[in-house]
Parts: C-alpha cells; sequence; structure tokens
C-alpha cells in the first residue's frame, strides 16, 4: 500500500495493482471531481435565444403567474400548488443544482451514482432529496422562479400528451388555429440516444388570441397511478406570442389558472405546479387547458404536456434507460431531456476524451445560461456534499477563481457571486449553531470549479456549497437527519434573501414558519378551523411574525383546492351535514408563504361523537428509510423521503375511516391541545394515535396522559394506536408507567414483530385478517418496529402478529372502552381493513348500532403500465406508433462516447496516482466497452 499525504492534512490509501498487459492509463480529468481548469477547451457555448428576446426587455413579466379566481391578487409568482402568494423573491429567478446525480459509466457497463455510499448516505441523493422536497418548495414559497436543473418530481409515473395526440382537442373557429412553422416536442425512439433533441422531433400548433375566451385546446392524459405529479407545458416563443396566455390545469382538488409569458423560455419544459391526480382518464379532473383571452393581441402557442417525472429515457443498445425515477438521474440527461442543445448537455464535442459524467458539470451552468433571458434577475446555486478522505468536517462554499482547491479567495467570477456566496455562509453558520449548539463554517474560498466558471455561465452570480462532508462520521449523523436538512435548506433560503434585500436596498423579509396547533371541529351548525399563530425567535433561526393565513381544502386529505386567505386566526364556513372536508393553513407576510400545516379535518353531524388527535410528531433519522442499490454499488443507504415517513396526512386516513361509517368527527393536532384550541370533554370516543412517537419518539406529555385518564375515567372510549407508545412509556417515569398500566392496560413483551396483523381468533377482532402493515414502499406510513404487548389489569389480546402468540393490540375497559393497538392505525395499508377495525369498535361502543361486514378479498389494483407513457388516451400505448419520425441527431456528439470515465469519487479534488490506481482497477472495463464501441461503429 502507498499512503499519500495530499492538501490540507489528506490522507489517500491506496491498494497498488500490477500493471495489466496492454492497459491504458488514462488521462487524467480533473474536470470529474468538478474542476474545470483554465484553458480547457468546449464548444462553443449557444448564444443568447435571440427569436424569444422580445422588445419588452427588462419589462417582460416571469414566466409563469398564478392566477386566484377568488381574489383581486392577478399576478402573483408561479409556484406549485399550494404556495400562491408572492414573496421576498418576487421577481427573482433561482436556478437550483442538486449537483451529482446517476451517469452512464462505460467502465462498469451500468448506471452509476457519481459519488459512492459512504456513512450511509449517497451524496447524489441527498442532495436530490434535500433540494425537491424542502429548498424548491421555500422558494417557490417566497416568491421566487425556480428552475432546477434536474427532475424535481419524486413521482416515477409520466404520461405526456402531445398535440395532435388524440388526448389533445381543439375548440373553436378552425380559423383561430393553426400549424407553426416552429419544430415542438416530438416523442422520441426508445431508448432515446444521447444526441437526440426531442423538441425537434414534432411539430406545435397556435391559437389567435383574443380579448375573451372564445377558443381552447386541451390535454387529457390517461393518469397512469394515482399521486401528487408536477405539471409542465412545452410551448415554442416568439415575440408575437402573447406575455399572458392562460393556462389551467384540472386537478382532484379543483381548477388552477397561470399566465404564462410564451413570448420566452420555448422549446422546453416549463412548471406550472404540483397537483394531486386520481388514475384513469377524467378530463374533469385531470387535464390542461389553454384558453385564448388576453390583454394583448398575438397568438398562444400549443404543444405538448407532461405530468410526473418518471424514469429514464436516455439509453443505448448495451445500456438501457436508468431504470430509476429521473430525480436521480444526473443534469447532463435532464437537460438533453428538457430541450436544450448539445452544446449544452454534451459541451465537450467530438472530444474523445469526454464522457457524460464529465459533461454533466459543464451542463449545469451551460443550461442555466442558455435558459436565462435578458432581463430577469438570476442567481446560480449549487447545493453538494463535500469528502476529505475522512478528515474534513463542517461547511464551505466556494466561487470561481482561477485557483484549485487551495483553501484560498482569488475570486474571478461573475461579480456578485463573492458577496452572495458570503451571505450564504453567513446565515449556514448562523442557524447550524443556533440549531445544533456547535458547526464549523470555513471562511469563502474560490477554485476553477465547472458550476461556477463564468465560461460556462458569465450570465448571473454563482456559487457551489458544500453543505457538510458526507464521508465524516460527525456530519453524516446530521446529513441523516430531515431536520439538518430542512434548517440548512432555510438558511439557504434566507441567506439569499437578505443578499437581495442588502444589494436592491430593501427591508428584510422572511416568510413564516407553519402553524403546529390546529384544529378543525363542528360548531354551532357549521364547521370553525382554528389554529395559533406560529412562533418566532429573535435569532431568525424561524422566520418573521405571520401577517395572514391561507386555508386550503380537500375533500380527501389529497387534492387542495386554491385555498382562502384571511388575517384572523379563525375560519368558518357552512358544509352540509354528513360531509367530510379536510384543511391545511399556511402562514403568510411579506416574505412569502409558509409550509402548509399538518392536516385536519371534520365530518359534518349534530352532535359529534369523535375526536381525532394527531400525536405523530417524529421526523428523525430512526425513521429512515433503507433501499437495497447492491446493483450500483451503493449498499443499503438510507433515503428521506418525507411522504413515506411523516408527512403530516395521517388525519385523513383516520378520518376515512370514521366517516366510512357515517359517523362525524373532529379532528385537532395534539399542540392544539396544548394552546387550548380543543379539548376532550364532549367526546363519546377520542382516537389519539401517536405514529411512531412524539419528537424524538417521545410518549404522551404529563398534560395530555392526564387528559386521557380523566377523559376515560368519566366513561369516555379511547383508541390509542402508535408503533412505540408502549416501549417508550414503559422506559419512562413512574408516571408514564403507570398510564400504560392503568388505561392502556398493557406491558411490553419480549419478542419480534411483524409486519402482518390479525386478529385473535376467540375474540372480537377475530374476523380482522391479512392487515398488511406499510414499510414505507406500500404507499403509506412506514411503521417501523412495532411493539409486542401484553396485556395486563384485566386487559386482553385482540389482535396478535400472524402466525404467533404475541399481541398487537389488547382492550380493556377501565372506565371507558379503550383499544390499544401496538402498530398505527393509519399503518394498515389497506383503507377497507382498517375502516373494518375502526368500525369494529365503534360498534363495540354503541357508536354503530350494527357492526360491518368483515372485508372479503379486494380488487387487485389496476395495473399502471409502463413509467413513461405518452398518446396516452389509445389504449395505454407507451410508445408512439410506427413509422417513427427520423430523429433530430446533432452534429459531432458521438453516440457513445468515449470509455476514458475516470471518476475519483471525491468532492473537492483529485490526483494522478488516484487516477491511475482506478484506470487500473477497471482495464477489464474499459477494453469492454472499447470493443463494444468498435463493433456498433461498423
Amino acid at each position: 500500500m502507498a499512503r499519500l499525504r495530499l492538501q490540507h492534512g489528506q490522507v489517500l490509501v491506496l491498494t497498488l495493482l500490477p500493471t495489466l498487459v496492454g492497459a491504458q492509463v488514462p488521462q487524467e480529468d480533473p474536470l470529474d471531481c468538478g474542476l474545470d481548469p483554465p484553458g480547457r477547451v468546449y464548444v462553443p457555448r449557444p448564444g443568447p435565444r435571440a427569436h424569444e428576446v422580445s422588445p419588452g426587455g427588462a419589462a417582460e413579466p416571469a414566466r409563469v403567474r398564478r392566477e386566484l379566481r377568488d381574489s383581486v391578487r392577478g399576478a402573483l409568482s408561479g409556484v406549485p400548488q399550494t404556495r400562491v402568494h408572492g414573496g421576498a423573491l418576487s421577481g427573482k429567478t433561482v436556478y437550483l443544482s442538486p449537483g451529482h446525480g446517476f451517469y452512464r459509466s462505460a467502465p462498469l457497463a451500468r448506471w452509476a451514482t457519481q459519488r459512492p455510499n459512504t456513512n450511509e448516505v449517497v451524496e447524489d441523493l441527498v442532495s436530490a432529496e434535500t433540494l425537491n422536497q424542502y429548498l424548491l418548495p421555500m422558494l417557490m414559497g417566497a416568491g421566487a422562479v425556480v428552475v432546477p436543473l434536474r427532475e424535481p418530481d419524486l413521482n416515477r409515473r409520466m404520461a405526456i400528451v402531445n398535440n395532435g395526440d388524440p388526448g389533445y382537442a381543439e375548440v373553436g373557429e378552425a380559423s383561430l388555429f393553426g400549424t407553426s412553422p416552429v419544430p415542438g416536442w416530438g416523442p422520441p425512439s426508445s431508448p432515446m440516444a444521447n444526441n437526440v433533441e426531442p423538441f425537434k422531433l414534432g411539430g406545435s400548433r397556435w391559437m389567435t388570441a383574443a380579448s375573451q375566451a372564445t377558443a381552447s385546446a386541451s390535454w387529457v392524459p390517461k393518469i397512469p397511478e394515482e399521486g401528487a405529479r408536477y405539471v409542465y407545458i412545452a410551448y415554442t416563443a416568439d415575440p408575437s406570442r402573447v406575455p399572458d396566455a392562460h393556462f389551467v390545469v384540472r386537478h382532484a382538488g379543483g381548477e388552477s389558472h397561470f399566465r404564462v409569458n410564451q413570448r420566452r423560455h420555448g422549446g422546453t419544459w416549463v412548471l406550472l405546479g404540483r397537483f394531486y391526480f386520481k388514475a384513469g382518464q377524467d378530463p374533469a379532473k385531470g387535464a390542461v387547458l389553454a384558453l385564448n383571452d388576453s390583454t394583448s393581441q398575438g397568438s398562444v402557442s400549443l404543444d405538448a404536456v407532461r405530468f410526473g417525472g418518471g424514469t429514464g429515457f436516455i439509453g443505448d443498445a448495451e445500456m438501457g434507460p436508468l431504470p430509476r425515477p429521473r430525480y436521480e438521474e444526473c443534469t447532463r440527461y435532464h437537460a438533453q431531456f428538457s430541450g436544450a442543445p448539445a452544446a449544452v448537455f454534451a459541451p465537450s464535442g467530438a472530444n474523445r476524451l469526454s464522457n457524460e459524467r464529465n459533461d454533466d458539470v459543464t451542463a449545469r451552468s451551460r443550461f442555466a445560461a442558455w435558459d436565462h433571458e435578458e432581463g430577469e434577475d438570476a442567481v446560480y446555486v449549487a447545493w453538494h456534499t463535500n469528502a476529505s478522505g475522512g478528515t474534513g468536517y463542517g461547511t464551505e462554499g466556494y466561487v470561481y477563481g482561477p485557483n484549485p482547491v487551495d483553501g484560498t479567495l482569488n475570486f474571478t467570477g461573475v461579480p456578485g457571486s463573492d458577496v452572495m456566496a458570503q451571505a450564504l455562509l453567513d446565515e449556514l453558520d448562523r442557524d447550524l449553531k443556533t440549531s445544533l449548539g456547535t458547526w464549523r463554517t470555513r471562511k469563502l474560498r474560490s477554485a476553477y470549479f465547472g458550476e461556477v466558471n463564468p465560461a460556462h455561465n458569465p450570465e448571473m452570480p454563482s456559487v457551489l456549497l458544500e453543505v457538510a462532508y458526507h464521508d465524516s462520521v460527525q456530519d453524516a449523523v446530521h446529513l441523516r437527519e430531515a431536520d439538518f436538512r430542512r434548517v440548512a435548506a432555510r438558511a439557504i433560503l434566507q441567506g439569499l434573501i437578505k443578499y437581495f434585500a442588502t444589494r436592491d436596498g430593501v427591508p428584510v423579509h422572511l416568510p413564516p414558519e407553519p402553524p403546529t396547533a390546529v384544529a378543525a371541529r363542528n360548531k354551532a351548525g357549521r364547521v370553525e378551523v382554528r389554529w395559533a399563530p406560529p412562533g418566532t425567535d429573535s435569532d431568525d433561526l424561524g422566520g418573521h411574525a405571520a401577517t395572514a393565513y391561507r386555508v386550503y381544502q380537500s375533500e380527501d386529505g389529497l387534492g387542495w383546492d386554491e385555498g382562502q386567505e384571511t388575517a384572523e386566526t379563525v375560519f368558518t364556513l357552512d358544509v352540509p351535514v354528513g360531509t367530510t372536508r379536510y384543511f391545511r393553513v399556511a402562514a403568510l407576510n411579506a416574505g412569502g408563504e409558509s409550509f402548509p400545516s399538518d392536516t385536519v379535518g371534520v365530518r359534518t353531524g349534530t352532535a359529534p361523537p369523535v375526536l381525532i388527535v394527531n400525536a405523530f410528531d417524529r421526523l428523525d433519522a430512526s425513521m429512515n428509510l433503507t433501499e437495497d442499490l447492491t446493483p450500483y454499488d451503493l449498499g443499503s443507504p438510507v433515503r428521506v423521503l418525507l411522504e413515506a415517513m411523516n408527512d403530516g396526512s395521517s388525519v385523513r386516513r383516520h378520518g376515512a375511516a370514521v366517516a366510512r361509517h357515517e359517523v362525524a368527527f373532529d379532528s385537532a393536532t395534539n399542540e392544539a391541545l396544548a394552546s387550548g384550541l380543543a379539548e376532550l370533554t364532549g367526546y363519546s370516543l377520542v382516537d389519539w394515535f401517536t405514529g411512531r412517537g412524539g419528537v424524538k419518539g417521545a410518549p404522551p406529555t404529563r398534560m395530555e396522559q392526564d387528559a386521557i385518564r380523566a377523559f376515560v375515567s368519566a366513561g369516555g372510549h379511547l383508541i390509542f394506536s402508535g408503533s412505540h407508545a408502549a416501549s417508550q412509556l414503559f422506559a419512562g417515569g413512574a408516571e408514564d408507567q403507570a398510564f400504560l398500566a392503568d388505561i392502556l392496560r398493557a406491558s411490553v413483551e419480549s419478542g419480534a414483530s411483524s409486519l402482518l396483523v390479525e386478529g385473535q381468533p376467540t375474540q372480537w377482532l377475530a374476523s380482522a385478517t391479512h392487515l398488511m402493515l406499510d414499510d414505507g414502499t406500500l404507499g403509506g406510513l412506514s411503521v417501523g418496529s412495532p411493539d409486542v404487548l401484553a396485556p395486563v389489569g384485566g386487559s386482553a389480546s385482540v389482535l396478535r402478529y400472524a402466525g404467533t402468540e404475541l399481541s398487537a393490540g389488547v382492550a380493556s375497559a377501565p372506565g371507558g372502552q379503550v383499544l390499544f393497538l401496538g402498530v398505527p392505525l393509519e399503518g394498515i395499508v389497506s383503507p377497507w381493513r382498517r375502516e373494518y377495525v375502526l368500525g369494529t369498535f365503534l360498534a363495540r361502543t354503541g357508536l354503530l348500532a350494527v357492526a360491518p361486514v368483515p372485508p372479503g378479498d379486494e380488487p387487485s389494483p389496476p395495473d399502471p403500465g409502463p413509467a413513461n407513457q405518452w398518446n396516452t388516451a389509445t389504449g395505454n400505448d407507451p410508445r408512439p406508433p410506427d413509422p417513427l419520425p427520423p430523429p433530430y441527431v446533432v452534429d459531432g456528439v458521438p453516440d457513445i462516447y468515449d470509455a476514458a470515465d475516470t471518476g475519483c469519487g471525491c468532492g473537492t479534488g483529485g490526483g494522478p496516482v488516484f487516477m491511475a490506481w482506478l484506470s487500473l482497477l477497471v482495464t477489464v472495463q474499459l477494453q469492454r466497452a472499447r470493443r463494444r464501441t468498435a463493433n456498433s461503429s461498423r
């Protein structure tokens, strides 16, 4: 072995392999580590998209604006659903780079991530998860237009409807429509070669604008699988287009209206928002419409509409497309998929030392420069995690300079980059120290990183952030925590707000935090939603105080409307008796809009006998999912996917189970009880669920235990559920143990639980069979490892882990009837079986006159078909019919890149010895790849 001392104290240990006969050591390519030394030659960067630069210049409106139909607001920033308020970043554009992602490795002859699994985290995945779930919606909530440089949609199902497809229709006088001579999106062959430009494969249509809507076009997909997904439109831009093209998204929650500036940003996918769609083909709840009403003369371009993110598209005969969600792909493929020219996604051109991993680095900044247009106030922010051989830790920030990574600052990048970078570093340092108690943030540095190189993107200030070190044990502990990611993302948001405020000479306004104490109840024949204002702090760790709120409604807790704004902390509305309705509350101020609160809901009735209490507050690393990625040499890294962990929506599963039996209910968060917004008094039954526990798994507080004890002792009925409630109470103090023994009538027993539960054969839940629990992969919440219970104090075991005598649920009557489940009720995958368990308990307490019928075999879910679909109105055919149009092939880009792929897997640089070592290690794969390349060219 050789032990080398590198810069900054880094130590690299190499096992030197014997030189193989015929081995060729590839030339070192530092760009593979993100470095782009001066003098490297690329194809010319694309010039301005002249046909899309309109006479309006800087006066042009943003590319997308939300139009609320219940308000005088008509020019809000373009943001996803539940983000409809302007804010501190209105008028700003943020190009957001999650750094590395999956790429095609010729030496490995497979898809691979650009960084390995270290300490159970993979940088390529951490960055995408954090930006897609936290930073991107935060920025949009502050009013920014955000252009993600990798696919942001986590939904792996996609449908595309093109103009001319059976799902496309035009309504109005024929003279109002025509065919454009400008190419548009067209369906590529499968797999799509790495030199095809899909936005030049098809045609596009146009519709003449008018002062009032006199014509329309519609795109109706066949949604392959129920779920939330982003919606994108494509169009051809031109100065003759209108700057306020009217698009309407019809989704499960209603309609959302947008105004799109079609004079700019054509020939790519333009994001409208994120919406929930039911499976199938329903023009009323799953469609996009274009109307021709406009305040300007001109035309509306009509091309394609995309629903969802999908899986990989780009591949070849040897190595097919990535069989994983596209959000995990690197920017190089996303840029090609999004219509960028070859000079963006393959800037090395015909250079035979090029490879797709290297081109990914410069594709990020080149895509931003290509998409950016005159007059837009834009910045570029790249999120990375670092590596140094295990010796480094903390946060670093880089701007461009003509120096390697040597700890110095020699800034020569786009003016303003250093000021913005320092603002972000200051905020990260302050917020992470406040949150964690201690944190290390280094001084600002420069280096010739390709992402911030003005040779590729001279149009906006750019910064590359190394938020933490994934190969540091102490930093990796934090990277695995969802809250660390949230705090770091919020620090970047707040740093950007402060940067722009200082630059523009305006006050700093930070968006508020979401309300946590929220309750919804039946009151005097109406529905009342109450909440407490979110807290603030003096350190700017959170946001500024809320000045107003927006209340969103949903029929099922999945598809949400556009919301209604109020300055109060109470919202009252008339809802017909027998109606189920769910609510979320977002806080507003001049800084923007917060994330929405946890979901609460009601079913209306004259005397609601049930109160549902959400006490599931846990969201930490103990809940992280793991995924077997051994085919990619990644082992089983952790995945932080909030909708499978705790997205605050569990009330909808409990509410649906109660409403199924036509029983009325109210609901509240446990914080609402502590704030005095709700109480247990007056209800016949309380459904109290803890999921996988309170914060860090904490059991009910003493106040909550006392309230429950008093309620049950007075004859109230209780269903109490949660994976770790019993073990947390058992490990607590004497009062916790007394609550477990006296009220829940249970103890903890040794033994292994499982994810299949059934009723005890001789008990009243005997017909509750095949209760499958979710492991986070079945469309619900991961239940973790539930407790094994032991009945005490006269209780009886009514549920068991299938095939064993180990108890999963006990029932007793210390006052009222009590059912204690050691598994989360919401974790039962089947809604029919969940409803049966709860309905049977309702009947046992007398709230149902007749017990429900045991569920039989459930219908198999419909086959959603291939992950990527178009022409979906024609029998779900995933590919266009033959003959295919000839592919638009870019000159000078090889079909298969050369096999000189020399990845060092580092975060800040590498060396020639490491490159030589790795090249020797993969010589066999290199030779195989070269043979394949030679054969394919014959």
